[in-house]
């Protein structure tokens, strides 16, 4: 008897890739609330695949800590509290410093250029004031901190990165108290750039914690704060009608002009 053969890599993932990215999305972004059900038959006609990749990306959420498998009895958004959410702070914060650390220490023309880069996207939205779009802040600002580490070279250490980023964006999105940063947090993403840029790996990790913790904050605090979500079953209507029929592009990278003192306050 010939062996099963194992199906290609891309021909196994094609679809599932795909709702596995909107899935995540959606979750990230709080169109569905903690705790919903996630209802097979309800997905299937909300993101027009079949069942199959369906569990393929659910599995693979819930391998993410972004969705929990409830036996055999289906799925549900993972739920929220201030214990995760804490945790998560704790294991990011040791995570992304130790990688800014070894990126600094690999750094090079390149990378600072993607960083500064980055960087100017990122505050060209402070400019902007309340016009800013909260899913292109979201993105703008996962790209700063995606570049921060970048050159850590370690992929074992950016693939740990991006799971606890989704992870405590996820919170960001859940919480009312943090949705944009006020004008002191706009001007810590600066000083870590400043610092990456000059190399002092020390004043740059420990800027970074102290930008984590305050985010981390404040999301308590949202969490705590009298609640205005809806229900898990009503989120699970409501999200499934509007679900996106394509994962966002990542920003681009675009060279952008330093901005001066007065740009930054």
């Amino acid at each position: 008897m010939s062996p099963t053969r194992q199906p290609p890599a891309e021909q196994f993932s094609t679809l599932g890739n795909d709702v596995f990215f909107r899935l995540r999305s959606d979750i990230i972004a709080s169109r569905f609330a903690p705790g919903a059900k996630l209802r097979l038959s309800d997905l299937r006609t909300a993101y027009g695949v079949g069942f199959s990749p369906l569990r393929e990306a659910l599995s693979r959420l819930t391998e993410n800590r972004l969705v929990t498998a409830i036996g055999q009895r289906g799925f549900r958004v993972r739920e929220a509290s201030a214990e995760d959410i804490t945790d998560i702070s704790m294991v990011r914060k040791e995570v992304e410093g130790h990688a800014l650390r070894l990126a600094i220490r690999n750094a090079n023309d390149l990378w600072e250029a993607q960083l500064t880069a980055a960087g100017e996207a990122l505050v060209a939205l402070q400019r902007m004031g309340k016009k800013v779009a909260e899913d292109v802040w979201e993105s703008r600002h996962r790209e700063f901190h995606r570049a921060l580490v970048s050159a850590c070279n370690s992929p074992c250490l950016l693939h740990l990165h991006e799971l606890l980023c989704d992870q405590f964006d996820r919170y960001r999105r859940l919480s009312a108290k943090s949705r944009l940063p006020n004008a002191p947090r706009w001007l810590m993403h600066m000083e870590i750039l400043d610092a990456a840029r000059a190399r002092e790996a020390d004043k740059a990790v420990a800027l970074l914690e102290a930008h984590i913790t305050e985010a981390t904050q404040l999301i308590v605090m949202g969490l705590l704060a009298p609640s205005h979500r809806p229900s898990p079953r009503s989120a699970t209507r409501r999200s499934i009608k509007t679900a996106p029929k394509a994962a966002p592009a990542s920003p681009s990278r675009r060279p952008a002009r330093r901005p001066s003192s007065a740009d930054r306050a």
